[in-house]
């Protein structure tokens, strides 16, 4: 799975979450700067949290939440300053 987003009114930063489940491979980047970055091959929680700061001046608090479904498939649901900003739904 993987999304592109913007946060923050005055300082713009550009989120992007890239997820490999067959890989297991997660990469989260803030402004093409690795932010979080794992793999995990099995035992794969159910749910996860990513949770960091981005800006330099005006501090933007951004989490995000990763839920896998039952079979195949995940749940994202980011929130900026805790405010659902969107949700991605996947396989």
């Amino acid at each position: 799975m993987k999304f592109t987003l913007e946060v923050g009114e005055v300082e713009k930063h550009r989120i992007e979450f890239n997820y490999n489940q067959l890989a297991g491979s997660l990469l989260i980047n803030v402004d093409m700067q690795p932010v979080c970055k794992s793999v995990r091959l099995l035992n794969e929680p159910v749910h996860e949290v990513y949770r960091f700061v981005v800006g330099q001046m005006v501090k933007t608090e951004v989490r995000i939440e990763k839920w896998r479904k039952q079979l195949f498939g995940y749940r994202n649901c980011v929130y900026v300053d805790d405010r659902l900003l969107q949700v991605f739904e996947g396989n």
